[in-house]
């Protein structure tokens, strides 16, 4: 891979894009640093796939730049674009051998006269080693398993040495142990190879184990875009907050109030003392409606009748790892707690819960704003 390939961002300045009566971005901006792994995280419908389609040349916008370094490619055919893409459906020619699928994009027409046949056969073999499928060369496609398949997908998006490579939900139709095993091989070929790269994913594990800068797209709209730590101890919405991390991190509506003069929080009832740094956030919100999140670590079971317990419904439970896991309700809102103790529970049981406020966010209720840090 050259030094030029690694060196490229990938731009998208002011995009907009309707589907009909559907407006699906309005102005939407960002960049993937040059040579970094940035994961695009939002749930399905969002408009992930349709911005790498974009970079792509598989899809216009209808207004805005795409930048490719500096170049703006909009209007360039899409095989001059540098552009490398493996698709979720892995797209492969089931009448072709696994070599066949891999030298393709070296024998389409557009390049048929640039590679003469041993520069090929090289290439290929280059590719099928990076990937272990070299022993797989003369296989029909139909005779590979699905991580195999992913495999010469991926070898043949790179095959062409590409400026940018756009991966398309590239572990979605895996088993669960594949999907590890694959995330760790694609975070293994970025350190390889080093062209900058862009992971469509609904799966915030996947890009929190994956991705060196992750962009939160919710209906058409950049919710935060930083480093995976960053959007885990400091989510700008609440939308970022209730779909990061692994748990991610629970929402209970509620008022500020005043205690004893001092900034607090009154749900269901309960009044909740703020600590100094949540009390200077909440200094500067705009209204008395707010958000605050908690990690299940801030839960913890109480006495009933005990300073700041609340009382709560168990919704749900399950065993998750080692761990037992509670959805506890609070009004119409649901409380992650988790534990490593064995407890006799069942849906419907009754009990308290205090919440300690290390780590907690604060969030606009009406906007889902984090609240500035005082």
């Amino acid at each position: 891979m050259s030094d030029s390939a690694a060196l490229t961002e990938i731009g998208f300045r002011e995009i907009r894009k309707n589907f009909g009566a559907l407006c699906l971005f309005e102005g939407i901006s960002f960049v993937c640093p040059a040579g970094k792994y940035m994961c695009m995280l939002g749930p399905s419908g969002c408009g992930k796939t349709t911005l790498i389609k974009m970079v792509a040349g598989l899809t216009d916008p209808d207004s805005g730049d795409i930048l490719v370094g500096s170049v703006r490619v909009n209007d360039m055919p899409p095989q001059t674009r540098g552009v490398g893409y493996a698709f979720q459906n892995y797209a492969l020619y089931p009448h072709l051998t696994v070599a066949e699928n891999l030298a393709f994009p070296l024998k389409a027409p557009m390049r048929r006269r640039q590679f003469a046949a041993g520069d090929i056969e090289r290439r290929v073999a280059e590719v099928a080693a990076v990937f272990q499928i070299d022993g797989l060369l003369h296989r029909g496609v139909g005779q590979l398993s699905g991580g195999q398949q992913q495999r010469v997908a991926l070898g043949r998006s790179i095959i062409c040495n590409p400026q940018v490579l756009l991966l398309d939900e590239p572990v979605a139709h895996l088993d669960a142990r594949l999907r590890y095993d694959m995330r760790a091989e694609l975070k293994q070929l970025h350190r390889r190879i080093g062209t900058t790269t862009i992971h469509v994913t609904h799966d915030q594990q996947e890009a929190l184990a994956i991705a060196d800068v992750i962009a939160v797209i919710k209906d058409g709209l950049l919710q935060q875009l930083g480093e995976p730590l960053q959007l885990y101890h400091e989510p700008a919405t609440a939308f970022v907050a209730g779909f990061v991390g692994d748990p991610p991190m629970s929402l209970l509506r509620a008022a500020l109030v005043a205690d004893q003069g001092r900034p607090a929080l009154a749900v269901q009832g309960t009044t909740l003392s703020l600590p100094d740094e949540l009390a200077a956030q909440a200094a500067a919100a705009p209204s008395r409606d707010v958000m605050v999140g908690f990690r299940p670590r801030h839960v913890a079971l109480a006495t009933g009748g005990g300073a700041g317990a609340m009382a709560a419904t168990i919704y749900t439970h399950e065993i998750i790892g080692r761990q037992l896991q509670l959805m506890l309700a609070i009004g119409d809102d649901l409380l992650r707690y988790r534990t490593d103790q064995p407890m006799k529970v069942a849906v419907g049981d009754r009990m308290h819960v205090a919440l300690t406020f290390e780590g907690a966010r604060l969030f606009d209720a009406t906007t889902g704003r984090a609240l500035a840090r005082g």
